[in-house]
């Protein structure tokens, strides 16, 4: 069931183009991964860390983003690179491409592969997809999500400290672009990417 959580949410990133459902689902996909890549075993000492690292992740940035466009009536439009029915296409091409990759002998003998690397390629496929910068950094929390999930499955033994890390890489990006989004926000609104390139000098 969570891992179908994982798979539905990721998929929404890429065919969604509404910024509000975008952060529903990110949030779906993010509690779900933590879900999966958590360890009951562990000890009180990971589960404090476990902890910050879901506040950082599940709360920050989708906060950071919801007050961005608030404050200055950002456009809740995405700004999708291609229409909906292609965007569908390319989730599924994605699941398909997960799947057949997670058969292959390196990944042949790891639970839910499949499921992390179509979380990964989602992760990325949202960033590609769209031409909104806050697309951007929702799709950049999304890979840290993904990736804190990979070495959850890939790499059980991986200390917390590097999960860690890597969510405070992710969450650090996603606010940069957060607040480059909001120095450019009263240059165009609408927070397109294609427009910065009227920016050069």
């Amino acid at each position: 069931m969570v891992t179908l959580i994982v798979l539905l949410s990721a998929a929404i990133l890429i065919a969604d183009s509404r910024l509000p459902s975008s952060l529903c689902a990110y949030v779906a996909f993010t509690a779900a991964t933590l879900w999966l890549g958590y360890d009951p075993r562990a000890g009180a000492a990971h589960l404090a860390l476990f902890a910050c690292v879901g506040a950082l992740k599940i709360v920050a940035g989708p906060l950071a983003i919801s007050l961005l466009a608030r404050k200055y009536a950002v456009p809740r439009n995405l700004a999708p690179s291609i229409t909906a029915p292609w965007r569908i296409v390319v989730a599924a091409c994605v699941a398909f491409a997960a799947y057949e990759i997670a058969r292959m002998p390196a990944f042949a003998n790891l639970a839910r592969a499949d499921a992390v690397l179509y979380a990964i390629f989602a992760s990325i496929c949202t960033i590609v997809l769209h031409r909104n910068l806050l697309a951007h950094a929702i799709g950049l929390l999304a890979l840290g999500s993904a990736m804190s999930l990979a070495g959850a499955v890939f790499a059980p033994g991986l200390p917390g400290s590097m999960e860690l890390a890597g969510t405070f890489d992710a969450v650090i990006a996603a606010l940069v672009a957060v607040l480059l989004a909001r120095a450019l926000v009263t240059y165009d609104p609408r927070l397109d990417v294609a427009s910065l390139r009227e920016l050069r000098g």
